[in-house]
């Protein structure tokens, strides 16, 4: 009987286990059911109950994608923290944790998983992008950018507990889209969200002292409402012309997509008798993707907007297309213009200035979280790079939906940052900030110079130029500023930005013009004495800049090339067997245009054993002196020895000339075999013979200094000539000048011949 009892129990178990496991399965198959038609909040329901009994990888997987689908970024980050530890888990959903993280202010916590999903899928470059913005001086540069020029506010009077974002001006007020619930009657809900559809609501806006106020919200135009999504908005500059997002709903017959689902369309209508009419799909809206979130210049030729359809890159895309002839022409991917403007996520919600300053949301730039505002400027045809608004428009959630008064003095952005009423929540900001733009270009051609990096005081700032060699950023009000400007092919420069006693909204041009870098070369020829080339000749070339010595050779034609550096001077030193070295001084010290300097030195052969002259000494008693034995056929070489100048009567050399005779023992020390006479005159004034003692112990001087330096006595022979050899004329009874005696008063160093 016992037994029977337990086998009971048992079959009840099992029939009770069978009966909740199928319960559940069929609480998963409605839950997908639910999820595939984008019914995220019912989904959500069922995937949690589920969850609840059972542990399910593809239900916490499609739970996570639900959460983040609807922009519950904490609930999104819950559930992709236990997908990533999954064995199911895809690269992508290492990405969405990080994003979901990022959005929650993880930002250290999201930086591993980003980095671990471009290791993975190196081909999307979201990862190592939005890895570079968890970086702690990205973070603290994005949320200081704007903080000293703009202040915000959440229009509590507008927003609801629901949707309420996509502003623009219009009239004394703006038109809006919202989800704001209209009372029990309505019944049209959205199951993405579970709320109600979105139509459009203009309010009034009235300045007063302390700020601004805000009219009760009506319901817009009902030519433009209809019982879907409607909005946001876009008007020409003469607000006679409005295109608008909807659902795919024309005559009120809904369009949808192979899968089902109703994508959205761009709508355009215009203003006549203060009723739109003429409602108008655009050329490019399909049935098989969306196009959005329509943006136009004032003058209404060119409009901006975003869109999934084929061949982006890869959620939403900005797009542009122009009006010509009265058609609009196809969309063109933004990236055509601006290069990497679109990433593999969604650039959304476009809004185009007056000035050609092109603002978009983004979450696959480097961002602080979620979407992020950036902008980009046109200026005649030639787009700037992209760039981060920052903070506090920006923040770790979404935000999106900007737009710009006229002067920019004030303006209406969206998010769903924390302290907002509802969901997305409408902000106004008011903007104390002059507009900036940077002209870097080439001073000599005047030509804009691209990819030039720029650097400015203001919250430490960096930015690369485009291909119109040009920049953009906003300055505080009542500030001087430094603004850097450099390329690695260019030498740097900086100016002022000065915006003390200018208006919040002004414009100011900062010009900064870059030199190329001072580039020099050596071009030089070595000849021998009787004027040929010295093919071969080896060159050691040395600085007093503390770089490298250079050793370099000459070739057939006897000719050479070197770079030299800018502010140094070099010493070029010649030689080659057969000939007595030479030297050059070659300086770019002072010169402040880029050049090519030429310089030519001339090597001496060395002199054969016909030409070798040796010079003997005679002593007397009372004095030394030297009287040289040179053939009348034989003339001494020069070997450019410094000449040295005498004052009159005077005898000291060494204390007088350090300098001359350093460069005589160098000489000397480099032409190892040749021998030298020291030949000293003095001018013809006095008796010739003291003169000719006097210019013997000047001759001696130079010796001796030659001798305590290392060089053989057999190499040097000191020759006193006294006034024997007036230069120019000025002999004894002649009347001369105090500089002309000067010319007679020398020691010259002559080489007379060879110890080879």
């Amino acid at each position: 009987m016992k037994m029977k009892f337990r086998i009971i129990i048992t079959l009840i178990i099992c029939c009770l286990f069978i009966g909740n496991a199928e319960a559940q399965q069929k609480k998963l198959k409605k839950a997908d059911r639910y999820y595939k038609s984008l019914n995220y909040q019912k989904a959500i329901a069922y995937y949690l109950d589920v969850l609840d009994k059972r542990d399910i990888s593809s239900a916490k997987i499609k739970l996570a994608e639900c959460y983040r689908k609807i922009g519950n970024m904490n609930e999104a980050a819950f559930w992709y923290g236990q997908v990533v530890r999954l064995p199911e888990v895809e690269p992508v959903h290492k990405l969405y944790y990080a994003q979901a993280l990022q959005g929650t202010g993880k930002c250290e916590q999201a930086d591993r998983w980003f980095k671990e999903y471009a290791s993975e899928v190196p081909s999307d470059q979201r990862g190592q992008i939005l890895a570079n913005a968890c970086e702690q001086a990205t973070v603290n540069q994005l949320k200081s950018v704007g903080s000293s020029y703009y202040r915000t506010q959440q229009v509590e009077d507008v927003n609801t507990r629901l949707d309420d974002f996509g502003a623009a001006f219009f009239r004394q007020g703006i038109v809006f889209t919202s989800e704001r619930d209209r009372g029990a009657a309505v019944r049209r809900i959205h199951t993405w969200t579970g709320n109600p559809f979105l139509e459009l609501y203009y309010t009034e806006i009235q300045p007063q002292s302390n700020g601004y106020t805000f009219g009760i919200p009506v319901k817009y135009s009902s030519k433009i409402n209809t019982k879907f999504h409607d909005g946001p908005v876009s008007f020409n500059g003469e607000q006679d012309r409005i295109y608008f997002t909807r659902n795919n709903v024309e005559n009120n017959k809904v369009g949808r997509d192979g899968e089902g689902i109703v994508r959205l369309k761009i709508y355009t209508a215009r203003l006549e008798n203060n009723e739109w009419k003429n409602i108008k799909g655009m050329s490019f809206n399909s049935e098989e993707y969306s196009t959005a979130h329509p943006t136009v210049t004032p003058d209404g030729t060119t409009m901006y907007f975003t869109s999934d359809m084929p061949g982006g890159m890869g959620g939403m895309d900005l797009y542009m297309s122009t009006l010509e002839n009265g058609r609009w022409g196809p969309a063109i991917n933004m990236n055509a213009y601006v290069p990497g403007i679109n990433t593999e996520g969604d650039e959304i919600f476009p809004f185009v200035h007056d000035d050609g300053t092109l603002y978009f949301a983004s979450n696959g730039h480097a961002g602080l979280g979620g979407l992020d505002i950036f902008y980009t400027k046109n200026t005649e045809g030639s787009w700037s790079p992209v760039q981060n608004i920052g903070s506090p428009i920006n923040s770790y959630s979404d935000d999106f939906s900007l737009t710009y008064s006229a002067d920019k003095s004030i303006g209406f952005f969206s998010s769903n940052r924390k302290g907002g009423n509802g969901n997305d929540d409408l902000y106004m900001f008011q903007r104390f900030a002059v507009d900036v733009e940077v002209l870097v270009y080439d001073k000599n051609t005047g030509e804009p110079i691209d990819a030039a990096s720029v650097e400015t005081n203001i919250n430490e700032r960096q930015f690369t130029t485009g291909s119109d060699g040009r920049i953009f950023f906003e300055m505080p009000v009542d500030r001087t500023a430094r603004v850097e400007a450099d390329r690695d092919d260019y030498q740097a420069n900086s100016s002022t930005a000065n915006t003390r006693s200018r208006k919040s909204g002004e414009k100011i041009l900062v010009n900064i013009g870059l030199d190329r870098p001072l580039e020099f070369q050596l071009a030089g020829t070595i000849r021998s004495k009787t004027g040929g080339v010295v093919s071969k000749a080896d060159l050691t070339i040395t600085n007093d800049c503390g770089e490298p010595v250079d050793v370099l050779q000459t070739d057939v034609a006897g000719q050479f090339a070197f770079d030299l550096m800018p502010d140094c001077c070099y010493l070029i030193k010649a030689e080659k067997n057969g000939f007595l070295v030479n030297t050059a001084n070659v300086c770019t010290r002072g010169r402040r245009s880029s050049q090519t300097i030429s310089s030519s030195v001339t090597l001496d052969a060395v002199p054969t054993s016909s030409e070798t002259v040796v010079v003997e000494t005679t002593t007397t008693t009372s004095t030394t002196t030297t009287t040289p034995s040179i053939p009348t056929s034989v003339t001494p070489r020069p070997l450019g020895f410094p000449t040295l100048y005498h004052d009159f009567d005077k005898a000291p050399v060494q204390e007088l000339y350090q300098d001359e005779l350093t460069i005589i023992y160098n000489l000397m020390s480099t032409n190892g075999s040749v021998i030298v006479e020291i030949a000293s005159h003095t001018d013809a004034r006095g008796p010739a013979g003291y003169n000719q003692q006097l210019s013997a112990r000047r001759a001696n001087e130079v010796v001796d200094y030659l001798k305590g330096r290392g060089i053989d006595e057999s190499r040097v022979n000191a020759t006193g000539y006294g006034e024997s050899q007036i230069i120019n004329g000025c002999t004894d009874g002649v009347k001369c000048s105090e500089e002309q005696h000067q010319e007679n008063r020398r020691t010259e160093v002559r080489v007379v011949g060879s110890s080879n």
